[in-house]
C-alpha cells in the first residue's frame, strides 16, 4: 500500500507543477486513476448487459430446479459457458478500487502542501463539515447526489439484476460516501465527486457491447 501511496505522491506532485492549483490537481491524478481501471469497467459493463440477457432463463432454470441444486449449478455453469457470462468479473472492479481508495485517501491526507491550499474556497486538508455548516451540506450533498447517479446509470443497476439486493447495495455505498464526506479532508470529496462524474462521462460515452456467442445467437 505505502509504494501505491508513494506513487500517487509523486503523481500529485508532477500535476500541479504543471496546472498550479492543488483542486485541479487532484481532478486529474483521478481521471489518471479512472483510465487505468478503465479495461476492468469496460468489462464490468459487457458483463452485466450478458448476465441481464440470460436473466430469464436464469430464473426459468431456478424454478425448474429448484428442488435439485446440484443440476441446477451445472445448468448454470453451462449457461454462463454459452453467453460467455463471468460472473466474477462484477466483484473484481470494486476489488481493486477499494485499495486504490484508501492508497488516495492516505496519499491526500499526507500531502503536507495540499493541506493548506483552498478550492472554491474550501480548505482541502479539512473536512468541509468543519468549515461552516453551509460548505459541508453543499460537499456532502453534491457527494451523495453524484454518488447516486453513477451508480443508478451502473451497467449492473440498469439492467435491473437481483434489484433489492442492488439497492440495498446503493444505501450502503451512499452512506458509505456520505461518511467519508463527513470524516475526511475535503480533498476527499473532490476525488469522491471527480470520480463519480467522471463514471457518469464512461456510462454515456461507451457502449456496453453487444452480446455474443453461441448463446446470445440462439436465444
Amino acid at each position: 500500500m505505502s509504494h501505491i501511496v508513494n506513487l500517487m505522491l509523486a503523481v500529485m506532485d508532477f500535476i500541479y507543477g504543471v496546472v498550479g492549483n492543488w483542486g485541479v490537481t487532484i481532478m486529474g491524478l483521478t481521471i489518471l486513476v479512472r483510465l487505468v481501471v478503465l479495461p476492468l469497467t469496460i468489462l464490468q459493463g459487457r458483463s452485466a448487459s450478458r448476465m441481464a440477457l440470460i436473466q430469464p432463463e436464469l430464473d426459468k432454470l431456478q424454478k425448474k430446479y429448484a428442488d435439485d441444486p446440484e443440476r441446477l449449478n451445472l445448468e448454470i455453469m453451462d449457461l454462463y459457458r454459452r453467453h460467455k457470462v463471468n460472473p466474477a468479473s462484477s466483484c473484481l472492479l470494486p476489488f481493486i478500487q477499494l485499495p486504490i481508495l484508501w492508497a488516495m485517501i492516505r496519499a491526500l491526507e499526507a500531502h503536507e502542501q495540499m493541506k493548506g491550499a483552498s478550492f472554491f474556497g474550501l480548505i482541502l486538508g479539512e473536512p468541509a463539515m468543519k468549515q461552516g455548516t453551509g460548505y459541508g451540506v453543499v460537499v456532502v450533498g453534491f457527494t451523495v447526489l453524484t454518488t447516486y447517479l453513477a451508480m443508478r446509470l451502473s451497467p449492473a443497476m440498469a439492467t435491473g439484476q437481483q434489484q433489492e439486493g442492488q439497492n440495498a447495495m446503493l444505501l450502503g455505498m451512499l452512506a458509505f460516501m456520505a461518511y467519508f464526506s463527513i470524516r475526511f479532508a475535503t480533498a476527499v470529496s473532490v476525488y469522491i465527486i471527480t470520480a463519480n462524474l467522471f463514471g457518469l462521462v464512461e456510462r454515456l460515452a461507451i457502449p456496453r457491447g453487444e452480446t455474443t456467442g453461441e448463446g446470445a445467437r440462439s436465444k
